[in-house]
């Protein structure tokens, strides 16, 4: 139905509290311990997640390891790699 619905349990230690992923949990006292999403290669805000559908999703990848170092200081908290289908794509 949406795509709070689609990770929730599909990947281990990833959270959804009030629209926002969660890898890693909490570790700082101020800012946003979210993960960091990207959607097509683009670099969203949380609440894409709301608009989008999940019939329109191809993949989900969540990265939690040393390979979000390529996304800098806001791939700290993990990344959340979304890929949508695109004209052709079934």
């Amino acid at each position: 139905n949406n795509m709070s619905e689609l990770l929730t349990g599909r990947f281990p230690g990833v959270e959804i509290r009030n629209g926002e992923i969660f890898v890693r949990g909490s570790k700082t006292l101020r800012g946003s311990d979210a993960a960091l999403i990207v959607l097509d290669g683009v670099i969203a805000e949380p609440d894409i997640l709301r608009s989008l559908s999940p019939i329109d999703v191809k993949s989900v990848n969540v990265i939690k390891d040393g390979s979000t170092s390529v996304y800098g200081s806001r791939g700290t908290n993990g990344v959340v790699l979304i890929e949508t289908k695109k004209g052709g794509d079934q």
